[in-house]
């Protein structure tokens, strides 16, 4: 008898490229993918100085709404090209501003 199929059966974690594709063409932003990289790695350094490990760093990365732009994560921000605003924004929060 073949196994029967479910609505959970099929499903499988999302990576960061899947979640890439969710977003419209129109706020996609090509960036070389060693400079993205390379923005993503500066990003997560300054958010583990505050932070205290990666690990947390990469968490509120992903996960973390930004007040300042629409409740986006710093994640979404960087895969609309916008590298430089969550930078500053990094930058801002750890000289004690505000959100």
């Amino acid at each position: 008898m073949p196994k029967k199929s479910t609505p959970f059966s099929k499903k499988r974690r999302q990576t960061r490229s899947d979640l890439v594709d969710l977003q419209p063409d129109h706020k996609r932003v090509r960036v070389p993918a060693d400079l993205e990289i390379e923005a993503e790695a500066e990003i997560l350094e300054l958010i583990k100085a505050w932070t205290g490990s990666y690990v947390q760093a990469v968490a509120w990365y992903d996960t973390e709404p930004l007040p300042s732009f629409d409740n986006l994560t710093a994640a979404e921000l960087m895969r609309q090209g916008r590298a430089d605003a969550v930078k500053a924004y990094i930058e801002r929060i750890a000289d004690g501003g505000y959100a």
